[in-house]
C-alpha cells in the first residue's frame, strides 16, 4: 500500500481508511481498554530500570563472567614425588610366643 503507520511511522497501515498498523492498533486498544496512566506505570515498571536495578544488573553479568573464565581456567597438576617410600612398620608379633607362655 506505501501508507505509513501514523504512531510509529515505520510500518505500513492496515488499510486505506485506517490510521495505524496492526501493534499500534493493539497498542491503542489497550489504552482504550486501561487508562493510560494504568499502561504506563506497567510499562515503566517493566522496561525502564532505577541506578539500584542498573547496579544489581551490572554485578550480575560481571560475576557470570568471573564465572565462565574461572571454568575456562586450566587446572594445576598436583605434583606427585615418586620417590615416596611407606613408612616399614614392626610387623605383628608371632602368635607362637603368646602360646609360649601359657
Amino acid at each position: 500500500m506505501g501508507y505509513k503507520c501514523y504512531f510509529c511511522e515505520e510500518r505500513e497501515r492496515v488499510g486505506y481508511w485506517s490510521n495505524w498498523c496492526l501493534e499500534c492498533a493493539n497498542l491503542r486498544r489497550m489504552l482504550l481498554l486501561y487508562s493510560p496512566k494504568q499502561c504506563t506505570d506497567i510499562l515503566k515498571r517493566t522496561l525502564t530500570r532505577d541506578s539500584k536495578q542498573i547496579d544489581y544488573k551490572i554485578q550480575q553479568e560481571v560475576k557470570t563472567m568471573v564465572n565462565t573464565q574461572i571454568e575456562r581456567m586450566p587446572t594445576i597438576p598436583e605434583e606427585t614425588d615418586d620417590s615416596y617410600e611407606k613408612p616399614k612398620t614392626r610387623g605383628k608379633r608371632c602368635k607362637s610366643t603368646s602360646s609360649l607362655s601359657k
